[in-house]
């Protein structure tokens, strides 16, 4: 379910690129907040995690941190797979609606493993992006 504006563009972005789709489980496997229950690895999410409005003279500018992370069973192809993630969003103007991006970077990485019950690794790369807009 894509939530907003911002959203839509990363989504678009995201899944616009034969080469990051080339190493998910399809070319739908981009998904915003959560992956839904029983997706197949592997995949991206990407969510807003803080920010909002600048509120400087009444200008119309957003600051936002979101979080973008590859999940798979591999942590190479994670890694890999973020790779592409990154040479799209990492100092890039995305389109967003009639708004003008212009600031698009990361500013942490990210990665992490997890343990199913089952024992099964899953493996995580990913990163913080800076996304200024203004007139979204």
């Amino acid at each position: 379910m894509i939530l907003d504006k911002t959203s839509a563009a990363i989504y678009t972005t995201l899944t616009g690129s034969t080469a990051l789709t080339a190493l998910l489980n399809d070319a739908t496997s981009v998904y915003d907040t959560q992956a839904p229950e029983g997706a197949s690895l592997d995949y991206v999410v990407f969510s807003l995690q803080a920010g909002g409005p600048e509120v400087v003279t009444g200008s119309e500018i957003e600051n936002n941190l979101w979080f973008v992370r590859v999940y798979s069973t591999s942590a190479k192809k994670a890694s890999e797979a973020f790779e592409k993630v990154d040479a799209l969003l990492h100092r890039k103007n995305i389109t967003i609606g009639s708004g003008v991006t212009w600031w698009c970077a990361r500013e942490e990485n990210v990665k992490n493993v997890e343990v199913t019950p089952s024992g099964q690794l899953i493996w995580m790369a990913g990163g913080i992006y800076r996304i200024r807009t203004s007139g979204v």
